[in-house]
């Protein structure tokens, strides 16, 4: 059992994630919660390699090779920064998880769902997520507030109904209960408010 508290955001490009992460970490330790950053693919040395990697347009990994190495990444992230932050008590949020390998590699590469979630568990164990948000913003919206898709990204070169099935796989996350949808209607200061509000309910 986590002794911190983990705590995931999630979002497709553009919806804010990364701000909301930084926002939560600063109003926790502002109220005497301690509280880390970290982000998915990364947050450790050889996870950020394997980033560089997996969003390098040079390289073209088929779906397994990159859920292999979404998951590589994710235990030596776990094993180097989130576990021990837990261990000494910390609030640890994350900058996507597994939620998001679901919805890009299952409901947008189009891998057998019940197959991630059996490679997510192996990897993920022993760890319980205490809280896990899905920041509401379509595609569409998220691509227009960020100036459109970055090339030099791999993963944003893809095209727009498979940006649309991720979106929908996060939507019936949601719906199954396993994420909590924050609208992301208003401004992030009103978006960042919401969000304290849910962490609180669980600290």
């Amino acid at each position: 059992m986590n002794k911190g508290k983990f705590i995931v955001l999630e979002g497709v490009e553009g919806a804010g994630k990364s701000r909301q992460c930084s926002l939560l970490v600063d109003a926790l330790n502002a109220n005497g919660c301690p509280a880390v950053l970290t982000r998915e693919p990364g947050g450790a040395p050889l996870a950020e390699a394997l980033r560089r990697l997996l969003l390098d347009p040079a390289y073209s990994p088929d779906a397994i090779s990159e859920l292999y190495m979404y998951s590589a990444a994710r235990r030596d992230h776990l094993n180097k920064a989130v576990f021990p932050a837990l261990d000494d008590g910390k609030v640890v949020v994350c900058d996507r998880f597994t939620y998001s390998t679901l919805a890009y590699q299952g409901y947008g590469r189009g891998l057998d769902i019940d197959f991630i979630r059996k490679v997510n568990a192996c990897t993920i164990t022993p760890l319980t997520v205490d809280l896990a948000l899905f920041i509401d913003v379509s595609p569409e919206v998220g691509f227009a507030r960020k100036g459109g898709a970055d090339r030099s990204d791999r993963l944003e070169r893809e095209n727009s109904e498979f940006f649309d099935r991720v979106y929908d796989g996060f939507k019936a996350m949601c719906a199954a209960g396993e994420l909590v949808s924050v609208s992301a209607d208003g401004t992030k200061e009103q978006t960042a408010q919401k969000i304290y509000k849910a962490v609180m309910q669980i600290l």
